[in-house]
């Protein structure tokens, strides 16, 4: 498990364990933290949420291992497939995802929809938790850059970050209002390190079926 978390890590930011986040104590990276902020509340409110057509298809990075599948369900809703390949085996995750403009840059908002695993009484003692990754997107190119939690901690630590939270188990949980993670996140869209390296994803052409 370590291996593979250390490959999605090295290679794809974060975005494998996007797929497996159905809660904040689902995500685990080798020191059993979650590798990335997860917040309660959403990092927006209806003033920040944009639309933008191109978010629309199915994207994946260059080796085909990852894709995002895009739908817009309402005008500024999206509904979102991760599907994740490694080998013969897969796995996926469905999310609803926002765009969000805070200030001059672009971020996404990820929510995930649902415990997929366990019975009824396992899943509801699971949270539900929103990340948020800063966006760039192309006609034929995407960069998608999760919020770092190991940053996050750090600066915490440090007290120069005061963003109500809470630890467990390893893990960061923003508890603060939409409002205050907003702040936070706006604060150092551009700060070295509080964003993972980028992933890179490229917009797949799908063929029209025939008549």
């Amino acid at each position: 498990m370590k291996q593979r978390l250390g490959r999605w890590r090295r290679n794809r930011g974060v975005v494998g364990m996007a797929v497996a986040l159905v809660s904040l104590m689902q995500a685990g990276c080798d020191d059993g933290g979650s590798v990335f902020a997860v917040s309660l509340q959403p990092f927006y409110s209806e003033a920040e949420l944009e639309s933008d057509s191109r978010l629309t298809g199915i994207w994946s990075d260059k080796e085909g291992d990852v894709s995002f599948a895009f739908e817009q369900s309402t005008a500024k809703d999206y509904k979102l497939v991760v599907m994740e390949k490694e080998g013969e085996k897969g796995a996926s995750g469905e999310f609803e995802a926002h765009l969000v403009r805070l200030g001059g840059s672009w971020f996404l908002d990820f929510l995930p929809n649902s415990i997929q695993e366990g019975d009824e009484f396992y899943r509801i003692h699971f949270l539900r938790g929103h990340s948020i990754a800063r966006v760039e997107i192309g006609e034929s190119s995407m960069h998608i850059a999760f919020f770092n939690a190991s940053w996050l901690k750090a600066r915490i630590e440090e007290k120069s970050i005061d963003t109500p939270h809470e630890k467990a188990d390893g893990s960061l949980l923003l508890t603060g209002t939409t409002e205050e993670v907003q702040e936070l996140v706006f604060l150092h869209a551009d700060d070295e390190g509080a964003f993972s390296d980028p992933l890179t994803l490229e917009r797949q052409e799908v063929e029209e079926k025939e008549q």
